[in-house]
């Protein structure tokens, strides 16, 4: 019998890298990427690990513990500010700036993320800093909390927006600002009017005028008392 022709022994095939956490995240962030979150399944990176969903189990608590596990990675590739008082502003838009585009790195995993309380230590670091940020701004600690919070929602809105507006952003814009101006003008007077300021500005722009409204907004009431 031609050896080319016999099945191939187990032996011969090449040994499959072992199992671990971390390659359970690398291969649930990889289709992630390639096909969205609602792709990322057990059974679907068990596949792509050529294994058992079974066996995920001994690393992460279902699909919850993985999409989490997913969420520290990437939170944890975002390089953190050391507080400077004289320059806190430029240092907090930098943070937030890395944070939305590590998250619209990865489509779907702000809008999933976005109502869990922080809990493991990786987000929490990013909490401390944000909070440490403004802290060095001169903001009494409740107004500082406060903004942390609001910001770090912004943050998941700006990406879901710019996950959005990421195919074809010009279209979007047109699409919407038409959709507002065939509104009927007698009811809806002033969407009509400015419909393309309402959609006006790259994801960049946006984003930026928002931290810089919710910072304002945070210094001004502080001063006001």
């Amino acid at each position: 019998m031609d050896s080319s022709s016999r099945p191939r022994s187990t032996r011969d095939r090449p040994a499959k890298a072992p199992l671990s956490a971390e390659a359970i995240i690398d291969a649930a962030l990889a289709i992630l990427k390639s096909d969205g979150l609602d792709a990322v399944s057990m059974r679907r990176v068990a596949a792509a690990l050529d294994t058992g969903a079974g066996s995920l189990y001994v690393y992460v608590t279902g699909r919850e513990g993985l999409q989490e596990a997913m969420f520290d990675r990437i939170i944890a590739t975002i390089e953190l500010e050391t507080p400077d008082p004289s320059r806190w502003r430029a240092q907090l838009h930098s943070l937030l700036g890395r944070l939305r585009d590590a998250l619209v790195a990865h489509p779907g995993i702000a809008a999933a993320t976005m109502v869990d309380p922080p809990r493991t230590e990786v987000v929490l670091g990013l909490l401390e800093n944000l909070l440490g940020l403004l802290l060095a701004s001169g903001l009494e600690p409740q107004r500082a909390a406060w903004a942390a919070d609001i910001l770090a929602a912004q943050v998941s809105y700006a990406a879901i927006e710019a996950e959005l507006r990421r195919t074809d952003p010009t279209a979007l814009a047109a699409q919407v600002t038409a959709n507002f101006a065939r509104l009927p003008a007698d009811r809806f007077p002033l969407i009509t009017a400015h419909a393309e300021q309402l959609v006006a500005g790259g994801v960049d722009e946006r984003f930026r005028f928002a931290v810089d409204v919710v910072i304002d907004g945070v210094l001004a009431t502080t001063s006001a008392r």
